[in-house]
């Protein structure tokens, strides 16, 4: 019977062989090695670029916040003092921004002290950026608010 004979080829294909599954694999990684660097670019271009724009949210609300209470915050206050109100501040106004924009992309909080140790902004407010410590170059360099 024709039938029978494809039914029994049929049942013994049971899936992919080996080398099929191998080749797959290496075409894959080949895959990832070409595009991987690309995206892993743009990962690190997309945090700077995320920490430059929070940088700038928190310049614009500390400026908000010395707009309402006649003062910056202080050094003991931080940034904090942008999302939760001082204590004994009654012309605040807040919350200004959310927690969550206290830290930069990179999990480290914001650095803010006032008075300024630089003359050009009313106070210091910055990033370490990727490489988490002070100075650095390229992808490593601090995001400072008034470099924008």
């Amino acid at each position: 019977m024709p039938g029978s004979t494809r039914v029994n080829t049929l049942q013994r294909q049971h899936g992919f062989t080996r080398w099929a599954v191998l080749v797959a694999l290496v075409i894959i990684g080949l895959l990832a090695l070409a595009v991987g660097p690309r995206l892993f670019g743009d990962v690190a271009l997309t945090e700077i670029s995320t920490a430059k724009t929070q940088v700038a949210t928190l310049g614009a609300a500390v400026e908000r916040f010395h707009q309402d209470t006649g003062r910056y915050p202080t050094d003991s206050e931080g940034l904090e003092a942008l999302a939760t109100q001082p204590a004994g501040e009654t012309k605040w106004k807040g919350p200004y921004v959310d927690e969550d924009l206290l830290s930069d992309p990179w999990g480290v909080a914001y650095q803010y002290h006032f008075p300024p140790t630089q003359t050009r902004t009313p106070f210091d407010l910055f990033s370490f950026g990727k490489d988490r410590t002070l100075g650095g170059v390229g992808e490593n360099k601090d995001i400072t608010y008034g470099d924008q």
